[in-house]
């Protein structure tokens, strides 16, 4: 294997182990989920429920702050669909087998439950660790643990991604 096929294999496995560890903890959708925001609007014939100015969303380990949150309900009032607007939008969020938490942030997080898709737009980052993954639109799905980025999640810019040496243990 040429050097050059050797690092990009790296480069894919390292992405590869990024997607497939953003698991969350499973104990985190047991937990209450506390919202807390300058203003809230709910509308029960729309299904929707809005919560406009400095946004602050927990629940269990998983955080989102964003300046806008638009929550588009199911008649049982469980969300369908989550669109988080910001400056930009952060979330985090500890995972499953892993130490560190994930971190993203995006100017616009739009999270479908049905297909359990997180899709980061516009200045999109993922952090794990030292290692970071960017790019204008980054898609990541839970149920096949797959994440793209760049022209293949219907981006326009490149996909740029930095992975730190692994520490050797000399």
């Amino acid at each position: 294997m040429s050097p050059l096929s050797s690092r990009l294999a790296g480069l894919g496995l390292a992405l590869l182990l990024l997607a497939a560890g953003a698991v969350a903890r499973a104990d985190d959708l047991k937990q209450p989920m506390f919202i807390e925001a300058d203003a809230a609007e709910l509308d029960d014939r729309q299904s929707i429920s809005l919560y406009i100015g400095n946004v602050d969303v927990q629940q269990g380990s998983m955080r989102l702050l964003a300046d806008e949150v638009l929550v588009q309900h199911y008649p049982d009032r469980q969300a369908r669909k989550i669109i988080a607007i910001g400056r930009p939008a952060r979330y985090r969020q500890l995972l499953d087998g892993d130490p560190e938490e994930i971190q993203a942030e995006a100017l616009r997080m739009e999270f479908e439950s049905d297909r359990e898709e997180l899709t980061l737009i516009d200045q999109a980052v993922v952090i794990q660790g030292e290692d970071r993954f960017a790019s204008d639109r980054i898609v990541y799905n839970r149920i096949t643990a797959r994440l793209i980025a760049g022209a293949s999640a219907q981006g326009r810019e490149r996909v740029r991604i930095r992975i730190e040496p692994q520490q050797s243990s000399q």
